[in-house]
C-alpha cells in the first residue's frame, strides 16, 4: 500500500494490482529471472438503501507475475490475475475470471510492449482518481462505461506500447476486433509529464481514445432493450494529480473527460480526489466527487427520455486503517443522485475485511 502512485502510473496496472504486488510472495529469484505469487482475500457486507437489502459476499485474486533478463537491452515479463467470486452462480466458469494477462517485451530505455487483456492507454489518465476500494466508479464520469453498449473497463486482444524518459511518458494502445464486445477496432494514447514538487510526486496528464464499432447487419443497430449496438466511441481526457495516494500526507487529483458514444450520450464530466494518510499510514481518509452533464438529450433508450441534464452525479468516502501492511479494515460510502440513467438518488455502504499476499 506504501508504494507511489508515481510507479503505477508508469507501468500501468491498475492502482490494487499494484498494491497487492508490493506485498508478493516470491517464489524464484535469481540473478536474471523473478517470479512472485500476488492476490488478496475480501469479505464485505453492503447495504444499498434503494432495495433496502444487506448482502455478504467475498471475493478474491489469485495471479502470478514473473520476468527475466535475455540481455543488457532486452527482457521479458508476463503477468495474470484471476478474479475469484465465493458466490454460487450458475455456471461454475463464472466465478473464475481472469482479470488481466498479458506477456511482453522490456526493451529498458526503450520502452515496454505487452499483449493481452488490459486497460488501453488511455486510463493512463482517468486512473489517478481510481482509488477506492469498492465504490468511486459508478459506471464511470471517465473511462469506465456509462451504459450498458459502452466500451470500457479491461478487455481482451490488445497491444500498449509505454515509454518514459526523464520524467516524460508516453503510452499507445491498440485494440483489435472482438465480436463480442462489437468493437471494430479501438486506439488509445496518453502523454504526460511526472515529477517533483516540495517532494511530492506532482503530474499532468492527457490522453484520447477511439473505439470503432462493429458493424454487421446482425450485430449493430437499436436491439431490443433500446440500446444502439456497434456505436463508435470518443474520449478525450486532462488531468493533474499531487502526492502520493497511501503515502503519508495529501493526495490531491482532478480528471476532465469529454466522451460522445454515437447514439447514445455525449457528455463533459469532473472527477476530482483528495486523500489524506497519517504518519505511519495506519489510516486514510479518501472522499470523491464526480459530475458528468448530458450534452445530447436525445438517448434512445426509453427510461432515458427525459430532460434531465446530469448523466450522473456521486459523492463517495473511504476509510481505511490498516492493522498490518497486509491486512486492512475499511469502509466505503456513496450517494448517487437522481440522473439521466437513474430515476431517484440512492445512498450506499459497504464495509469489509482485506488481506493482501
Amino acid at each position: 500500500m506504501k508504494q507511489k502512485l508515481l510507479s503505477s502510473l508508469i507501468i500501468g496496472s491498475t492502482l490494487i494490482a499494484a498494491s497487492t504486488a508490493a506485498e508478493a510472495a516470491n517464489v524464484y529469484k535469481d540473478d536474471t529471472s523473478n517470479l512472485d505469487i500476488i492476490g488478496r482475500v475480501k469479505t464485505n457486507l453492503n447495504n444499498n438503501d434503494a432495495d433496502s437489502t444487506h448482502r455478504a459476499s467475498g471475493t478474491a485474486r489469485l495471479g502470478v507475475t514473473g520476468n527475466t533478463k535475455v540481455n543488457d537491452h532486452l527482457g521479458v515479463f508476463g503477468y495474470v490475475m484471476y478474479d475469484l467470486a465465493a458466490q454460487e452462480t450458475e455456471k461454475v466458469e463464472d466465478r473464475i475470471k481472469i482479470r488481466e494477462s498479458w506477456i511482453g517485451f522490456d526493451f529498458k530505455e526503450f520502452g515496454k510492449v505487452s499483449f493481452g487483456r488490459f486497460t488501453d492507454a488511455f486510463y493512463t489518465v482517468t486512473k489517478v482518481t481510481d482509488l477506492f476500494v469498492d465504490y468511486g466508479k459508478y459506471n464511470g464520469v471517465t473511462y469506465w462505461g456509462l451504459s450498458k453498449n459502452d466500451f470500457g473497463g479491461r478487455k481482451d486482444g490488445q497491444v500498449k506500447y509505454q515509454v518514459k524518459y526523464n520524467g516524460f511518458n508516453f503510452n499507445a494502445s491498440y485494440q483489435f476486433r472482438q465480436t463480442n464486445k462489437y468493437i471494430n477496432y479501438g486506439t488509445g494514447f496518453s502523454f504526460g509529464y511526472i515529477g517533483e514538487v516540495a517532494d511530492n510526486s506532482f503530474g499532468i496528464l492527457a490522453g484520447y481514445n477511439h473505439y470503432d464499432g462493429y458493424n454487421s447487419k446482425e450485430t449493430s443497430g437499436y436491439q431490443a432493450n433500446g440500446l444502439f449496438y456497434g456505436a463508435n466511441k470518443n474520449e478525450a481526457a486532462v488531468s493533474v494529480f499531487f502526492g502520493d495516494f497511501g503515502a503519508p500526507g495529501v493526495y490531491a487529483a482532478v480528471v476532465y473527460n469529454h466522451g460522445q458514444l454515437q447514439h447514445t450520450y455525449e457528455s463533459d464530466g469532473v472527477e476530482a480526489a483528495l486523500s489524506y494518510t497519517t504518519p505511519g499510514t495506519d489510516w486514510t481518509f479518501t472522499a470523491n466527487y464526480q459530475y458528468a452533464h448530458n450534452n445530447d438529450k436525445k438517448l434512445t433508450r426509453e427510461s432515458f427520455k427525459n430532460d434531465k441534464s446530469i448523466l450522473k452525479s456521486a459523492w463517495t468516502g473511504e476509510i481505511i486503517y490498516r492493522v498490518t501492511p497486509k491486512f486492512n479494515i475499511y469502509t466505503d460510502l456513496e450517494r448517487r443522485y437522481e440522473s439521466v440513467i437513474k430515476n431517484e438518488s440512492e445512498n450506499l455502504a459497504t464495509i469489509g475485511l482485506i488481506y493482501n499476499f
